[in-house]
């Protein structure tokens, strides 16, 4: 027995006829006959009960039907799986990702990206934009997302969105959302910001002092939980994301409002290679994180500069 035989019994069987079966399966009729008669032999019974009017399946050739059918449409699916496995995409992309929204992104990437293409092995890199933008442009990482990053000639930068970060404090400071903060207000709050090399510390100290104001820096430090908890026993103020703190805030433990005049804006783009040849699972997986992206800005989850 062999699938051919299977598939010329249940055409006969559906068709009722040699004939007919003979031009569906486009086999002279002699050929498609001596097959029948081949499978009966081999099981040693009739399969067809033969008449004028054409073939009519027997008890055994009715058993023999309802079997064969789960398992060549089993067959078929496999057919089509393992074609569609020439076309499917394939391969090991290394993504960089702001400590912001390494956890909600590769949640998000596992449970939507992952499932569409199984094919794909993804490793996560967190770390600050300026760390992963020397990790792509040495090869280390295939795409990044980063955060105002300097143009360069290496680097392809997609801007997604543009966010206004929040001067945050606790409870006390009694700070709100609709309610924003002249920027000479921040000359009278202790701070906490990153160490002198970062790059949005120095744009703050650039911007305070070209409006004639000193920044008072009471700690260092760059770790978003150790900022949070400086801020909620009041020893400190930060800047902060609202996805960093829209739980606290919700909770009580943190005040925010934004800053005016200027305001303290920041973009995230989707950083690129240039030169270096772009796989069809990078290119897919580029796609999805734009796609992730925007509807964590559409849920609100960030102050954009549009809002």
């Amino acid at each position: 027995m062999d699938l051919r035989q299977l598939q010329t019994l249940l055409v006969v069987a559906q068709v009722g006829s040699l004939k007919k079966a003979a031009v569906r399966l486009r086999i002279v009729e002699t050929a498609l006959s001596r097959q029948i008669r081949l499978l009966e032999a081999e099981l040693r019974t009739p399969l067809f009960q033969r008449h004028g009017r054409g073939l009519t399946p027997t008890d055994a050739g009715r058993h023999l039907v309802d079997r064969a059918q789960p398992i060549l449409a089993a067959l078929e699916q496999l057919k089509a799986e393992m074609l569609s496995l020439r076309n499917a995409v394939s391969g090991k992309v290394a993504i960089g990702i702001p400590w912001l929204l390494l956890d909600t992104l590769s949640a998000r990437l596992a449970t939507g990206f992952i499932p569409r293409h199984p094919a794909v092995n993804i490793r996560f890199v967190g770390g600050v934009s300026d760390h992963l933008r020397q990790m792509l442009s040495a090869g280390d990482l295939d795409v990044a997302l980063l955060f105002d990053p300097k143009p360069t000639r290496e680097l392809a930068l997609t801007p997604l969105f543009s966010e206004r970060l929040l001067l945050v404090g606790d409870r006390a400071c009694g700070y709100r959302l609709d309610r924003p903060l002249p920027f000479s207000h921040l000359a009278g709050v202790p701070l906490a910001l990153a160490d002198p090399g970062d790059p949005f510390r120095q744009h703050l100290e650039g911007v305070a002092r070209g409006h004639g104001l000193t920044l008072n820096v009471r700690f260092e430090v760059a770790a978003l939980q150790a900022l949070k908890a400086l801020a909620a026993k009041g020893l400190a103020q930060v800047f902060a994301s609202l996805h960093a703190v829209r739980a606290d805030l919700e909770t009580g433990m943190l005040t925010a409002a934004p800053v005016d005049d200027p305001a303290i804006t920041r973009t995230l783009v989707l950083a690129l290679p240039e030169e270096r040849a772009h796989s069809p699972a990078l290119q897919h997986l580029a796609a999805a994180v734009r796609d992730e992206v925007a509807m964590l800005v559409a849920d609100g989850s960030f102050l954009t500069c549009e809002a």
